[in-house]
């Protein structure tokens, strides 16, 4: 009988990914260097991944030098922009965790403010997403995120009427459990109301990841379903409430939400 060292597995898959990652930066930076994409949003797409790649490996150093690079670049170029900067949260927590949380504030706080009135708003809403996102091993500033719950809150209102209101209502809501008291039924029912887009047919964007038009057009109605619904669902795992959240994903996949491996793996 073979045994199977699972470690190993582990490290071998974090290996591949390392490498991978490696050679995709240096892939990318070989087009800017050379000067083979020359387009705005080409070369910011091009910043934009080195930094995500840079955050999947956990390397905040790496990624604070080139996310340095990238704001330089497009801080003189159109204000809307800045948004890319700050749109992901796996990008936030790294700087975050790697000590360089004031540099990511820094940029969070000048895009939005310079872009309250900006017609992207699904671009406003991934930046406010990613400043609520937060993570035990990192000691937040309170003043930091209550600055990001009034931007959220001045959002909310300012989109009341766009189509994807609820959506934004549904993850804000999940998101400050963290932070404030919260109602466990109405958010319950905000995630209800979403059970009835899971079953809709899946379909693929028509842009790649990190691509600036990706973070300015908002997703279809069935992956706002799956992330609205799955961020709920946290929300009550992170706050102890295990029978709800198990009630709700059984549910929710009654109805077609795609299986979740990371909250199966904290309801068990």
């Amino acid at each position: 009988m073979m045994v199977i060292d699972i470690n190993s597995q582990i490290n071998s898959q974090f290996l591949k990914l390392y490498n991978d990652k490696l050679l995709l930066i240096d892939y990318l930076n070989s087009l800017i260097n050379n000067k083979k994409v020359i387009a705005f949003e080409d070369i910011g797409f091009c910043y934009w991944n080195i930094s995500d790649s840079y955050a999947l490996l956990k390397d905040g150093h790496q990624l604070f030098d080139n996310h340095k690079i990238f704001y330089d670049y497009i801080k003189n170029y159109n204000k809307n922009y800045l948004l890319w900067l700050v749109c992901d949260a796996t990008q936030k927590l790294t700087l975050e965790h790697n000590g360089y949380s004031d540099f990511w504030w820094q940029i969070y706080k000048e895009a939005v403010t310079k872009n309250q009135n900006s017609i992207n708003h699904f671009a406003l809403f991934c930046a406010h997403r990613a400043a609520l996102y937060t993570n035990k091993t990192v000691v937040y500033q309170k003043q930091n995120f209550d600055f990001a719950i009034d931007c959220f809150q001045d959002f909310l209102k300012a989109t009341r009427n766009t189509d994807e209101y609820m959506f934004y209502k549904t993850v804000y809501q999940s998101l400050t459990t963290n932070f404030m008291p919260f109602d466990k039924n109405k958010l319950k029912t905000l995630c209800k109301n979403w059970f009835c887009y899971l079953s809709q047919p899946k379909s693929e964007s028509r842009f790649l990841i990190g691509e600036w038009q990706s973070l300015v057009t908002p997703f279809n109605k069935r992956k706002q379903a799956e992330i609205a619904v799955n961020s709920v669902i946290n929300a009550f795992i992170y706050n102890n409430e295990l029978k709800l959240a198990k009630d709700l994903y059984k549910t929710a996949r009654n109805f077609g939400l795609n299986k979740n491996s990371y909250i199966e793996k904290r309801l068990n």
